[in-house]
Parts: structure tokens; sequence; C-alpha cells
């Protein structure tokens, strides 16, 4: 009995430091994403209303260590940009294939750091996808531990469209083009 305890205590300091992966669920009212493009006549701005997803995220001591999975999905038929016309042409180039959302898939975290306000800054290699063609893009995020148990992810990143094989609006019969080049400007919270 006597070498039981040490035993056990040893075991209960060993197993305070073990690392395991916790689940976390998007909190849509939380987050947002954006879409922020230019074409030859004006600046524009397309907003997520439905923002879904996961993340399994290791801990150690309170500190990140990893995150093994995330998934996030955005629904096509939830983003406006408040112009009806564009909405339209928007949503038509963005279900060419019936398609009905765009997805983004963690595939492997290449960095973790500590950052000076005290969270971490991520560089991560993902997958989107957009009308059914998967690209594999490199971004950085910032991560915010915060005092109430949630956590946020915030950055942006550029798309170019045509990579995706998206139809790019155009008016007054070819006058008025979108650019390729898009910056989607996310803030996400997640919450076990």
């Amino acid at each position: 009995m006597k070498s039981f305890i040490p035993v056990l205590i040893t075991f209960l300091i060993a197993s305070s430091s073990i690392s395991f992966a916790q689940s976390y669920k998007i909190e849509n009212d939380a987050s947002t994403l954006s879409v922020i493009g230019t074409s030859t006549l004006h600046d524009w701005k397309i907003k997520a209303e439905t923002i879904s997803g996961n993340a399994e995220i290791v801990m150690s001591d309170k500190k990140l260590k990893d995150i093994t999975s995330l998934l996030m999905q955005v629904n096509v038929a939830d983003m406006h940009s408040g112009l009806d016309p564009m909405d339209v042409h928007m949503r038509a180039a963005m279900t060419a294939n019936e398609t009905n959302t765009v997805d983004y898939k963690l595939l492997k975290i290449t960095d973790i750091s500590e950052n000076t306000i005290g969270g971490y800054t991520i560089q991560a290699e993902g997958e989107i996808t957009i009308i059914g063609n998967v690209k594999v893009v490199t971004l950085q995020a910032t991560m915010e531990m915060r005092a109430n148990g949630t956590i946020r992810f915030f950055g942006e990143t550029m798309i170019d469209m045509t990579e995706y094989s998206v139809e790019l609006p155009q008016a007054e019969m070819g006058s008025i083009k979108a650019e390729k080049d898009v910056k989607v400007v996310f803030d996400v919270v997640l919450s076990k």
C-alpha cells in the first residue's frame, strides 16, 4: 500500500500535463466572414450569414499544442452584398454545379508560435472547395483564447476565383467586370 501512493501521485502529476484533443463547434452568431473584391466600376463586399463547422484542438497545460482538424462551411444562399443584382450574379457563379457551400478543411498546421497579444500565430495548409473545385491554400491566422472558454480565430487570405472556375460577373455588355482576386476576411468563434 505504501508503494501505491507514490505511484498514484506520480501518475496524477504526469497526467496533468498530458495533451488531449477537445471538440469545438463554430458559433454562427459570434462569427463573421466577408469576401471583398473590386471591379472596373467600384469595390464590393459580400458577407456570409451562415457559417458552420467544428474543430479538434489539442491543449496541454492551458497551451495550444496542435489543431488536428478544422472544418468550416459557408452557405452561398446566405451570402449578401446589399445589392440585389450582384447577389444574383454571385449566386449563379457560386452554385454553377448545384453546390451550395464553400468549404475549408484543414490539412495540417505548419507552425504555432505565441504572439505578443497573449494568443498564437498559426500557419496552416488547408483545402478550399468552391463549386466542386479543390485547391490547397496556405494561410495565417491569429488565435485568441478567451476567458469565457471560447476560442477566436481571425485573419485574411487572398483567393484567385478563376482557379476555382468561378465565372466572374459582368454587366453593361462586359464594360463592368469583377476582378479575379478577392480577399476573404474571417473572424470565427468556437465553443465546446
